[in-house]
């Protein structure tokens, strides 16, 4: 085999649970579960992963960007809480025409793209605010209800919902650092 092909192999084989989850989806939009649709289904996948591997994500996916099952639940939950909260503060406002639109630049106290896009979408999904524009750690944000001006900009972010992703991050950099350790330490020996 080339090594061009027998790099793409491995690349499928450690990728093996994505690409699981991935047939997973394809056979749930198919509604069908058949031989053909699950083989389908793992090509497609692993298509996917080759393609996204190449041109767009450099690294293993479950290291880098997989978030625990306990943070990906609290983070589900206290946005839904976010969008109910927001909801209220803001159809009152809707409803009197009240509403005072607004451009606003907010900057994120996280670091990692990934979990920036996912404060992005989060700040997007909560009514009465959307995600215009990302240049490194700052948000460019339409607000329905600007904050007053002896008020802090950061308020319109869920301040929460980014508490609970740089608890992540903090986690993944010691996780990431410690694994650098252990491979220069077996490296030197």
């Amino acid at each position: 085999m080339s090594s061009k092909l027998k790099k793409s192999f491995q690349e499928v084989i450690q990728n093996k649970e994505i690409i699981a989850i991935l047939t997973f989806i394809w056979v749930i939009l198919f509604e069908s579960f058949s031989i053909l649709t699950i083989s389908s289904g793992i090509i497609v996948s692993s298509f996917i992963i080759l393609f996204t591997d190449q041109f767009l994500l450099k690294g293993n996916y479950e290291f880098d960007y997989l978030i625990g099952l306990g943070t990906l639940i609290h983070f589900i939950l206290q946005l839904i809480l976010e969008i109910f909260i927001a909801g209220m503060r803001v159809i009152p406002n809707i409803l009197k025409g009240q509403g005072e639109a607004q451009i606003i630049t907010c900057k994120t106290i996280l670091k990692e793209e990934l979990l920036i896009d996912l404060l992005a979408n989060a700040i997007t999904l909560t009514p009465g605010t959307v995600t215009i524009d990302k240049k490194d750690n700052a948000l460019r944000i339409l607000v329905l209800n600007p904050p007053k001006k002896d008020e802090d900009l950061r308020s319109i972010i869920p301040l929460e919902i980014e508490q609970i992703l740089m608890k992540y991050e903090k986690k993944a950099s010691q996780k990431k650092t410690s694994s650098n350790n252990k491979k220069g330490e077996s490296n030197d020996i």
